[in-house]
């Protein structure tokens, strides 16, 4: 008799177990789509390679402002929207721009993400070019003279 009343509460429990789960879970449910479910996140605004080198960029022109991950519309522009198009989205490294705000260089840091690539990169680099922007490339982190003596 006692394991007959012992099993009818444990089953007891169980079933009391199972309904409260099964509620929190209808209830979770019903009342999600109340609570706004996130959908940006925020991320670095450049790697690790990349902010090496805006150090040394900064370390190397004191008197310039250096600008990161710029977009292409910010630096060129066409009558034309399919040309545009092409460079709607594009973004480049790095900017010097002097005490005036004139583009100096545009300035390009290729990691190994970049292998296979070359074609594009190399119509990126036309596109400024018309523009009248000197581009340099990099694969690896330049001392502060070699960046002083290329882009002077």
């Amino acid at each position: 008799m006692r394991l007959v009343k012992y099993m009818f509460e444990s089953n007891h429990l169980l079933f009391l177990g199972i309904g409260l789960i099964s509620t929190a879970l209808l209830l979770y449910s019903c009342l999600r789509p109340f609570f706004p479910k996130q959908k940006f996140f925020a991320r670095p605004v450049i790697t690790a390679f990349e902010t090496r080198m805006f150090v040394r960029l900064q370390q190397a022109f004191p008197q310039h402002h250096v600008l990161a991950q710029v977009a292409f519309s910010a630096l060129i522009t066409s009558d034309h929207y399919k040309i545009r198009s092409k460079f709607n989205r594009k973004v480049t490294d790095f900017v010097i721009l002097d005490q005036e705000m004139n583009v100096l260089a545009v300035i390009e840091l290729d990691d190994p993400s970049h292998a296979g690539k070359e074609l594009e990169d190399k119509k990126r680099d036309q596109m400024l070019k018309e523009a009248g922007y000197r581009v340099y490339r990099y694969t690896q982190i330049p001392s502060v003279r070699q960046l002083q003596i290329d882009i002077r």
